[in-house]
C-alpha cells in the first residue's frame, strides 16, 4: 500500500522527474552509477579483482568495516557467492555479516553489516532481492524489525508491487530512458527492483 501510495500515475512525472531524474543530475550518485553496472551480475569481475570487496565497501560508501574483515570475506569469496546463487541467504547473513568481528584501535568489536549484506545480495540476485539500507528500511515503518527480516519483507513487497504494476513499472522505464541523455543508466542491466531502490532511496534521504 505505501508502494502503491507513492508510485501511481498521477504521481509519475514527478517520480521520474524528481526522484529519478536526481541520480542522473547528482554527481555521486551519476558517479556511482557507473561502478553499479560495472559489477552488477559480474562474476568475472568478482573473481578476478584481489581488492572487490573494498572497492565495493567504497563505492557503496560503507562505514565501519575495517581492512582486516575486507580481507578476510576476500578470502572466502567463492563461499560467498556461491551462497548468494544458492539462495541460502541466512547461511551467508549470520556466519560473515549479522556479527562481524572488526578491529579498531581499543580492540575488536562485534558489528551488523546488514546493508554490506544486502546490497552484496543484489548485485548477484538484482531480480530477486533489493538494495536494502536503513533509511530506507526506516521509510516503510520497519525500523524495529531486525535487517535481515526487513530485507526479506521488502524485496517481497517489491517483487509483489511489480508483478501487479507491470504496466506502471515499463511506463517508467521508458521515461526514464527520455531524460537519460548522458546514457548513466545502462537499461539492458538496469532491473525493475533497481528502479524502485532509486526512487525510494531518493525519498527515504529527503
Amino acid at each position: 500500500e505505501k508502494i502503491s501510495n507513492d508510485i501511481n500515475e498521477e504521481k509519475l512525472t514527478a517520480i521520474v522527474n524528481d526522484d529519478l531524474g536526481f541520480h542522473l543530475t547528482d554527481k555521486a550518485s551519476s558517479d556511482f552509477q557507473q561502478f553499479y553496472f560495472k559489477s552488477i551480475n559480474n562474476s568475472y569481475f568478482y573473481f578476478h579483482s584481489n581488492d572487490f570487496f573494498n572497492r565495493f565497501k567504497y563505492n557503496y560508501s560503507l562505514q565501519g568495516i575495517s581492512n582486516q574483515y575486507l580481507q578476510f570475506l576476500e578470502e572466502n569469496k567463492k563461499e560467498i557467492f556461491d551462497l548468494i546463487k544458492k539462495d541460502k541467504l541466512p547461511e551467508l547473513y549470520f556466519k560473515y555479516f549479522a556479527k562481524a568481528k572488526i578491529e579498531q584501535k581499543n580492540g575488536v568489536v562485534t558489528k551488523n553489516l546488514g546493508s554490506f549484506f544486502a546490497k552484496l545480495v543484489h548485485t548477484f540476485q538484482p531480480n530477486k532481492y533489493c538494495a536494502l539500507d536503513n533509511p530506507i528500511k526506516n521509510y516503510f515503518d520497519l525500523k524495529n524489525e531486525s535487517f535481515f527480516v526487513a530485507f526479506l519483507i521488502i524485496s517481497e513487497s517489491y517483487l509483489q508491487w511489480i508483478k501487479n504494476h507491470k504496466s506502471l513499472i515499463n511506463e517508467i522505464r521508458e521515461n526514464m530512458q527520455k531524460i537519460d541523455s548522458n546514457h548513466i543508466f545502462d537499461f539492458e542491466k538496469l532491473t525493475d527492483l533497481k528502479i524502485l531502490d532509486l526512487i525510494f532511496w531518493k525519498k527515504a534521504n529527503s
